[in-house]
């Protein structure tokens, strides 16, 4: 849909080209639940109603049943809106291919697969698809359609599932950002409390915990307390001893923590007394460099989807700054990018610390020949280059889809 605030008059009925006087708006969506409708396809007339407020509602009101309708709405948090203007993308060429495959491993009809087949899945769909990395985010939520029919066939074996947690979290990432990813998002939240089948297998729990840490930011704040009640997080970090036992014994303790990192919607006091905990564990050498990184995306002064309201005190992240200051940045390189988030220049007073603090950083970061976008970062208000959002999501954002803050 677009929008002309010319003075140019138009009839009902007339085509008219669409040229640059056009401002054209997000996409509107809707969702029919399931069970709604017994058909396949449903014939619907547009509906326009004027509010007393003085704006246009929009339904589609059944033309079978007119007192069923569904309201249309704009999706205004995606940041790709204006990619209406050319029209949805199109469908991948072979994507059906890519759709047989998945269908092959977690249809409904169980058919005779080697464990193998599972493992080369994602090979697979490469090969039809190209490489993951170059598969925009409309195909990735075509994928994460099919994935999601046949979720339950994921619990056939520890490799079904390990798979399906993989796929479904890389093709849901970051959790918003395009129209009804809300809706996805809170499909998938629905398997959290079921949790895995195979628990017991280490990979599994590993997916499990990276699966949430990709598609956290469509998850409201009850959820995401909710996944950090479920870490083995707060009963252990406080002691360095149990921290020792669990960096070195623990497959995927490492996942966990990345992903308590990534809750940025969890109440203040929560995320404060996780921090907190965390930083007891730099007493532990190997553990360093991962509390680092968690500790710059819990005090970073710009969020990557959190309300600005979430951002730690300024008072607290300086002396979470001294204490990351304490640790050896040549050669533990995530705490001067740590230190780099926590003491970002933001521009808002009430989120930044004071200037000689972040001189202070600055020069630290000169010192090491930190990356001078880090510098940059420290010293005046500039938006993240790839290389700094990948750092601080963990992996590459799909294509077409960029963090604006």
């Amino acid at each position: 849909m677009a929008s002309l605030s010319s003075d140019a008059a138009y009839a009902p009925g007339e085509l008219v080209a669409i040229t640059d006087e056009f401002i054209f708006l997000p996409p509107l969506t809707t969702v029919v639940p399931k069970g709604d409708e017994n058909t396949a396809q449903i014939e619907v007339h547009l509906h326009t109603t004027l509010t007393p407020v003085g704006t246009l509602e929009l339904s589609c009101v059944s033309s079978q049943a007119p007192a069923r309708r569904w309201r249309l709405e704009f999706e205004l948090r995606t940041p790709t809106a204006t990619a209406s203007r050319h029209g949805t993308s199109r469908i991948h060429p072979h994507f059906p291919e890519a759709a047989q495959r998945i269908d092959r491993i977690f249809g409904a009809q169980a058919q005779p697969v080697e464990p193998r087949d599972v493992k080369h899945l994602r090979q697979e769909l490469e090969r039809w698809l190209g490489l993951r990395e170059t598969w925009d985010t409309a195909l990735l939520r075509e994928l994460f359609a099919l994935l999601w029919e046949r979720a339950r066939r994921r619990r056939r074996s520890a490799e079904h599932e390990r798979l399906w947690l993989n796929l479904a979290g890389y093709c849901l990432r970051p959790g918003f950002g395009y129209p009804l990813d809300d809706w996805r998002a809170a499909q998938l939240w629905s398997i959290f409390p079921s949790g895995i089948q195979y628990s017991r297998d280490s990979r599994v729990r590993s997916e499990w915990w990276t699966l949430w840490r990709r598609v956290a930011g469509g998850l409201p704040e009850e959820a995401q307390i909710e996944i950090l009640d479920a870490l083995a997080l707060p009963s252990h970090v406080a002691q360095a001893a149990a921290w020792r036992a669990l960096t070195e014994g623990v497959r995927g303790y490492d996942d966990q923590i990345r992903l308590a990192a990534s809750l940025e919607r969890l109440p203040m006091e929560r995320k404060i007394a996780l921090a907190e905990g965390l930083l007891q564990g730099l007493c532990v050498p190997q553990a360093q460099p991962l509390i680092c990184w968690a500790i710059g995306r819990i005090g970073a002064r710009i969020t990557l989807y959190g309300s600005p309201h979430v951002v730690i005190a300024p008072e607290l992240a300086v002396d979470w700054l001294h204490r990351l200051l304490a640790v050896d940045w040549e050669t533990i390189e995530p705490a001067a990018f740590a230190a780099a988030q926590i003491a970002r220049m933001t521009g808002d007073r009430t989120r930044d610390l004071p200037p000689e603090v972040r001189q202070r950083v600055a020069e630290r970061l000169c010192a090491v020949n930190a990356t001078g976008a880090w510098i940059t970062m420290v010293r005046e208000v500039t938006r993240l280059d790839e290389a700094a959002e990948r750092r601080i999501f963990g992996e590459s954002l799909p294509p077409g889809l960029s963090l604006i803050r």
